[in-house]
Parts: C-alpha cells; structure tokens; sequence
C-alpha cells in the first residue's frame, strides 16, 4: 500500500510585529510544526507550504508537491480572513481532499450574524443582537450591558474590556472605533452573565462524539471595568492580567442534566451549520441554566496546550491518533479513498505526545560548501519560492563570493542537503559574525534542519574567535521562518527600524552572545580548510 504524501497549509504572518494583533498569527507556525513531527513519525511523507497574500505561490506549490491530501491549517491572513474560504475552495475545485470544515460553514460562521440568524431560525438558543454598520447605533432592546465586537473576525480581535458597554455613548463610541480599526460591520449582541463553556467535537467513523467541556474560571471579574469575557489578551497574551485571570477548568464540572442539555444544543448546532470533523463551540448558561450559542468555530485552533487539545486530553484520545484521523477521514473523501483503508495498520511507530522535537541523528553533518558546489547551491536560491526574489541576486553573488578558495577567513558557506547558512565576518566590529541568510527547504522545516545550521553558524563563530552572532532580517512573511527559529534559540531582539526597507517592512537586529569555546568542543568539519578541500 503506497504512502500518502500530506501537505500541511498554513497562513503565514503578514503583520508587523508591533501591530496589536500580531501575537494571534503565529500560533499556527507551531501548531505546523508540531503536526508536521507527528504525522512524520506516523509514517507518512509530510510537506509544508506556507501561504500569504499572493496565490502564486499556492497555485506553483499544489502542481509540484502534488499532495494525495492537505491537512488544512489555513486560517486567512490578518489582512484578509476571506482568504480560508477561497483557499477551501480553491482544493475542493482541483478535487483535492482536505481536513476539516469545507467552504459553507467556513464561510457561513465568519459573519457571526448571519450564523447568529440561522441558529434562532433552527430553534437554537443564541443571545438577541443587532447588526449595524455605522454609529449611531439605533434604539433597541436587548438592555445593558451589551456586548459590541466585528462581525468577521475571529479570534477575540477587536475586544477589550472597552467591548462590554452601559450607555448609548459607550456603544456608539465602540461602533465608530471598531469600524474605523477593522472595516466592516458590527455585533452589538445582549450579554449573558454566567458560566462559559468551550465544547469541541469530533466526527469520525461516521459518529459525532462531544468531548469533556471545557470552563473559563472568569477570577477578579468583580473589580471594577473587568468583565468576565475572552479578551484578546486572555487569549493571546501570556503575562497580562486578563491572561492570568481566565484559566481553563479541564474537564469542567457539569451536572448531568445540563451536560445532556448542553452536549444536544452543540451536537445541533454543529449539523445545522454544515461542520466537519471537528469544530469548537463556545456557549454561556445563564443562572436558570439556559445555555446561549455565542460562536460556532469550524477549523478552531488544534495548537498543543489549546482548548480542543486540553479536551482531548480529558477523552483520553491520544494527539497524534488525532491528527492522524483526521487525515484518513479527508482521504476517505478523495479520489483515493483506497489509501486511508489501511492507514492504521501500516503505521507501526507511534510518537510520543511530547511537543518537544526528539533527539536526532542525522548521517550528513553540516559543513563548509565546495566550490563545486557552487552551482548546485545557486540554482537552490533561484528555484526557491520561499526567498523574495530582490533578494536572489544579492544572495546568489555572496554564494559564489563565499565558495571560492580566496573567501575572506572567517566567512563561509554551512551545508546540509536540505538547506544552507551564509555566516561572514563583521570587518567593522571586531568579534562579531554576522549571520547573512539561512535557508531551509520548505519540506525539512519540521525535522531540524535550521536548528542544526544555526549551531553549526555558532559554532563556527566561536572557533574563529567571535563572541556574538547578529542577524538582520525585514518583517515581510517570507522571513517568518527565520525570525521564529531565532527567537527559539533565544536571540534576543536588539533593534527594531520602522520603515526601513522599501516594501514598508520593518528590520529587526537579533543577537547571541556566545561563551567561550571549550576546549574539546566539537569543530564543523573542515571549518578551517579551504573551500575545495
């Protein structure tokens, strides 16, 4: 039985760093990451392809990695979140199966209105709201406090503690501000005081299982302006007040009866908006214990350490056998259904549920690059995707520059087949390496390639007497990678220069200070030998 080749798609970041909503893009790079590992040590072959504002490069990378079935990560970008349902459709178009909710609840459940109209429409319990455009808000009766967030946006974009309003000034104040941030129109919706729950579900073999509820303890909610709600920083910001004051309770204590009552309005709300294989839906039960719908979440976050994995935790249903099922579930869609058939049984190793990247052993270490090479390595930069193409001219010169027998000393080329890192001498400022580029071939991402090349860079530093790597990278998407990999090696982020680069991107300057080598510490083979050695 052939192998199924998986390709994992995921949005990459497209906002700065500094924008206020930047922390809730990254998620889904560890989540790949962590996917990525598992359904490697699953068996199967597993790519990668992330995807930002231009669908060139979707387009080029589904015709060359030519997937039997794509785990599906995408979530838009911060720019535009339509983009999940294009990209949905886009695969089912090119008769590609893929994980999790198809186009219609994509669509259906980014409008929160529209699936705010569809659950009363089917007798569902859902808090009464008002859809508006433009402040002032018109007079209604839902009574306050309400609640007033984007109609589109997922997340906890766009709410604060400034989101829960008293007066008329308060609510028109929060419209105008809302649409002048985020575009588009508004939910002003009654707010339910009580317990909230997150129920996930999972649909697989043909059953819809709901899984252990998760609680939000709501802690310091009576002080004065805290509402007991899920903030964007209560969700995104570790370290805040609001992060630390709303813990999750897994599995929540339910009385029989509401668990019952909850598990029925859930298990209705997930059929009625066209749900699939899994989703996330968040509710409040009110004092009388009447549950309210406040979000039906198809493709909700599956990042380790998030709400559907704590309930998995709570099932007893191990992570990988997870992720795992999800891919035989969409295969079985496909054109192919023949290949999940044995997918079980074919797997003979399963991987610990540790999202600690294992030990390797790898059989190519890393070393200086041939001049031999040297083309190889040029047409690598050019046929890469993944690098901006202004920056193939410059990186290719310092790729013939650097392989040559007369390259300046303490300058080099480090290569694996997978990848390769440019580290050259500061001649300004003594001791200091400057680390050019690394570049990892999308596909070995997840199997340590970059860590391997970064500590060989360093470990090149400290043998040629330098102290200090430095790294300048722009904020533009195509360097996410990088600047994720950095900070996972603990550089610290030493400069930050708005508008620096021409495309309006910002650079940041990262840093490492390196201890003093030891004595038996081990050299990168031929280190110190010229290129052609």
């Amino acid at each position: 039985m052939p192998v199924p080749t998986v390709l994992i798609l995921y949005n990459e970041p497209v906002l700065p760093p500094d924008h206020p909503d930047a922390d809730s893009e990254h998620d889904v790079l560890y989540t790949a990451d962590v996917i990525g590992r598992n359904l490697k040590k699953c068996g199967l072959a597993v790519r990668r392809l992330g995807v930002s504002n231009d669908i060139s490069g979707l387009l080029s990378g589904l015709k060359s990695l030519a997937p039997d079935v794509i785990f599906n990560l995408y979530e838009g970008t911060a720019e535009w979140g339509d983009t999940e349902v294009y990209v949905a459709g886009l695969l089912e178009w090119m008769k590609i199966p893929y994980t999790g909710s198809p186009t219609q609840p994509l669509l259906l459940c980014r409008s929160k209105p529209l699936t705010k109209s569809l659950l009363s429409g089917v007798g569902l319990p859902t808090a009464r709201f008002l859809h508006v455009s433009a402040a002032p808000c018109p007079p209604h009766d839902l009574g306050w406090p309400v609640m007033v967030k984007p109609a589109s946006e997922d997340g906890s974009v766009g709410i604060t503690q400034d989101s829960v309003v008293t007066t008329q000034e308060q609510l028109d104040a929060r419209i105008e501000y809302l649409v002048k941030t985020y575009g588009g129109s508004v939910l002003v919706e009654q707010f339910i005081l009580g317990r909230e729950f997150h129920v996930s579900l999972l649909e697989r073999d043909g059953r819809l299982d709901v899984l252990p509820f998760s609680e939000i303890l709501f802690h310091g909610s009576g002080e004065a302006g805290q509402w007991p709600i899920i903030s964007f920083d209560a969700k995104w910001r570790p370290g805040t007040k609001e992060f630390e004051n709303t813990p999750a309770k897994n599995p929540a204590d339910v009385d029989p009866e509401l668990q019952a009552r909850v598990a029925d309005v859930v298990r209705r709300a997930f059929r009625a908006t066209g749900c699939r294989d899994y989703a996330r839906i968040d509710l409040r039960v009110d004092a009388t214990g009447q549950p309210y719908i406040l979000e039906v979440n198809p493709n909700p976050c599956i990042a380790p350490m998030g709400g559907l994995e704590a309930a998995l935790v709570s099932a007893k249903i191990p992570y990988h056998e997870f992720s795992l099922g999800l891919v035989k579930e969409a295969l079985r869609r496909g054109p192919k259904p023949e290949l999940a058939e044995n997918l079980w049984n074919s797997i003979g190793v399963i991987p610990e549920t540790s999202t600690t990247p294992p030990a390797r052993v790898r059989r190519t270490r890393v070393r200086p690059a041939r001049s031999t090479e040297r083309a190889k390595l040029i047409a690598m930069v050019e046929g890469a995707p993944e690098i901006p193409a202004s920056d193939k001219p410059h990186l290719s010169q310092c790729l013939d520059r650097l392989t040559r027998r007369n390259r300046p000393e303490g300058s080099c080329v480090l290569v694996l087949p997978e990848g390769f890192a440019v580290v050259e001498r500061n001649e300004r400022h003594s001791g200091v390496s400057m680390l050019t580029y690394l570049h990892v071939n999308t596909s070995a991402r997840e199997e340590g390639v970059g860590d391997d090349l970064l500590r060989a860079v360093e470990a090149f530093t400290q043998q040629h007497g330098q102290r200090l790597v430095q790294a300048d990278f722009s904020t533009a998407p195509a360097y996410s990678y990088l600047r994720q990999l950095l900070t996972h090696h603990e550089y610290l982020q030493m400069a930050d220069i708005p508008e620096y680069h021409a495309d309006s991107m910002a650079q940041i300057t990262y840093v490492r200070y390196l201890p003093a080598p030891a004595a038996t510490a081990d050299s990168i083979t031929g280190a110190t030998a010229p290129a052609d050695a």
